[in-house]
């Protein structure tokens, strides 16, 4: 059974329903692209690698994690910290707005708890293996290094090495940081996954032609970058193309747009198709998750 390991944080998610009033469920972005990758291929053994803590809403939050069938043989718990949280509510515009509540969570302390756990020397060899910005956002400078430590270590044990940038300003002290990390992410990555929105605030490029040189010349093989406003654009060895995602469906919410895609492409490249097909699948997942409130479907 092919594996893919997911690695990074999953939060409680607080969508407002009214003034007063939040809907409860958890996400986050490694989270949302482990479930969304394994409902595409279910025969994918796919494992979230995190750390929450031993109170009620982590064990809730584990619980759910296992009704999605993900592998949860690595997860680090500790009764010292517990889940990070965020909420999502509109202005008068009726725009999105997301405020977290995560310093000093369990999964800010990741590396350092699989470490003292002894889970790092059990991990075996995945095919795949995905990682964000937001995995890397979320730690310490240590936690970062040991984080692509372990990166490079799987990925020369023959793991495809698959990253989004998932570029969030406060996670980072200033453009230089993100972008001296996320270089480094990116030089030990197979298939890219950037959004154009992220390249331009963070690395100040303004084409996708641009994202695709500064990647290809770091090493990526295979580039997908994300414009919701133009399209997906696919550099790769062998083929370059825009696909033109629909228009006319209805968005709701983006919340999970771009990790859905993620998973979605992941599982079907891990299922043989070729890289239109996986994009075209991408796609067509996303599009129905902007349908909905929240970051996983029901």
């Amino acid at each position: 059974m092919a594996s893919l390991a997911s690695i990074g944080e999953c939060m409680l998610e607080l969508n407002a329903t009214d003034t007063l009033n939040f809907k409860r469920s958890f996400a986050g972005d490694t989270y949302n692209t482990a479930v969304y990758a394994k409902r595409w291929h279910s025969r994918l053994n796919v494992h979230y690698i995190s750390a929450i803590g031993t109170d009620n809403l982590s064990n809730e939050m584990l619980a759910q994690w296992k009704a999605e069938s993900l592998n949860t043989q690595y997860i680090a718990r500790t009764a010292d910290a517990q889940l990070g949280i965020y909420a999502i509510t509109r202005d008068d515009k009726n725009q999105r707005c997301v405020s977290y509540w995560r310093k000093e969570s369990a999964a800010s302390q990741l590396m350092s708890l699989l470490k003292q756990q002894n889970i790092l020397a059990e991990l075996p060899k995945f095919d795949y293996v995905y990682f964000t910005g937001i995995s890397l956002g979320i730690l310490s400078d240590q936690g970062r290094t040991e984080l692509l430590e372990l990166i490079e270590k799987l990925r020369n044990q023959g793991s495809t090495i698959v990253f989004d940038p998932n570029y969030r300003e406060k996670l980072w002290h200033s453009d230089e940081d993100a972008i001296s990390w996320l270089t480094k992410a990116y030089q030990l990555t197979d298939i890219a996954l950037p959004g154009m929105t992220d390249h331009k605030a963070v690395f100040k490029h303004e084409t996708h032609d641009e994202v695709a040189e500064f990647l290809r010349n770091l090493g990526c093989k295979e580039i997908i970058v994300k414009n919701a406003q133009d399209g997906i654009y696919v550099f790769t060895s062998d083929e370059e193309f825009c696909y033109s995602v629909r228009k006319d469906a209805p968005c709701i919410d983006t919340t999970a747009a771009g990790d859905s895609f993620a998973g979605t492409y992941i599982a079907a490249r891990m299922a043989g198709d070729d890289v239109l097909s996986a994009v075209e699948a991408g796609a067509d997942v996303a599009i129905s998750v902007v349908k909905h409130v929240g970051a996983i479907t029901h």
